[in-house]
């Protein structure tokens, strides 16, 4: 009786653990910066009606395939998902909201996922994954019928809960989100304090380049075909801005050091070299990244630190990362 006991009580406190564990995780906002990325690794799979994989897509299989991968569950059908989320008027889409046309037949026959820059990526049945102008006037746009958001943005463009006025990057991070660069966290959060990862790193430089980020082959052992910045990160490695190891892995979940921002940034905006160096106490002449270093610093990407030293091992968050690209992009 006493042994039943026992093995009840710690039943109880191994149910206990693991829905208190699946709290916490549901709990963690979903990364909307990975929405981007994701849906154009897909550009060029062809259309499929009833298609709700890689193999082939029809529109709304395309978006539930999408959201599904960021955590986001949607209906299976374009009238299902049409009467999902929040309307939104056309003066203020969003990156992720959901556009709605109305095309051979009456009501919502036709959906896609808004980009930004009056753009939209979707299914289209004569090409597969594709994007369009929202307003094309030969064809899209007098067949627009409206919008739904369903992701959880709960203040306007250029604004943070965790990012105050007074905050020192508030300009930069403002300035990029209302550019739709970097879109943010669930619930409007920016996480200032995040150290980036190379696979961010990678999805954002290939944004900011307009790089093609639909090659879904097999470039590194360690990022998956499923990953959400494969071709993010197969777009940065042709262009020769972000490079893999001797291994032949990307490393994508490790995090970014300023002397690998200093390389990443030399390549990625073709920095000129420094006639006048500036003297870092802890970077010697022979320093591998010691060239990169300087030419970051005389971009004025970035500074040293108070002390004079560079800090050439210390890790980049989201708050120096913003910083960092607002001024490179200048």
């Amino acid at each position: 009786m006493l042994k039943r006991k026992i093995m009840t009580f710690f039943a109880a406190i191994i149910c206990l653990t693991l829905f208190f564990q699946e709290k916490t995780e549901a709990a963690e906002p979903i990364n909307y910066n990975q929405l981007v990325p994701l849906s154009k690794l897909y550009i060029g799979v062809p259309y499929q009606f009833g298609g709700t994989s890689p193999v082939g897509f029809d529109c709304s299989g395309y978006i539930q395939f999408v959201y599904k991968k960021i955590g986001i569950h949607l209906p299976r059908m374009t009238s299902d998902q049409f009467h999902t989320g929040v309307s939104v008027d056309k003066r203020n889409l969003r990156v992720g909201d959901l556009v709605f046309f109305e095309t051979y037949k009456k009501g919502p026959s036709h959906s896609g996922i808004y980009l930004g820059n009056n753009e939209f990526i979707h299914a289209s049945s004569s090409k597969g994954v594709m994007i369009s102008k929202i307003d094309d006037p030969y064809y899209w746009g007098p067949r627009y019928l409206g919008a739904k958001r369903v992701l959880n943005y709960q203040l306007p463009l250029g604004k943070f809960k965790d990012i105050p006025s007074s905050f020192w990057a508030e300009d930069q991070i403002s300035d990029l989100n209302k550019k739709e660069i970097i879109v943010g966290y669930e619930g409007s959060q920016f996480k200032p304090d995040l150290d980036m990862t190379r696979a961010e790193v990678a999805a954002l430089i290939a944004e900011v380049f307009e790089l093609n980020i639909a090659d879904r082959s097999s470039k590194f052992k360690d990022v998956p075909k499923d990953y959400w910045a494969l071709g993010a990160i197969n777009a940065v490695q042709k262009a020769g801005i972000i490079k893999g190891d001797s291994t032949g892995s990307f490393r994508p979940e490790e995090t970014l050091s300023r002397e690998h921002l200093a390389l990443i940034f030399t390549r990625a905006f073709d920095l000129t070299p420094v006639k006048t160096p500036v003297d870092f106490k802890d970077i010697p002449k022979d320093y591998y990244a010691a060239d990169a270093i300087q030419r970051l610093a005389a971009s004025g990407i970035t500074t040293g630190k108070e002390d004079g030293t560079f800090a050439p091992k210390q890790l980049v968050n989201r708050t120096q990362f913003a910083v960092f690209l607002s001024r490179g992009m200048k």
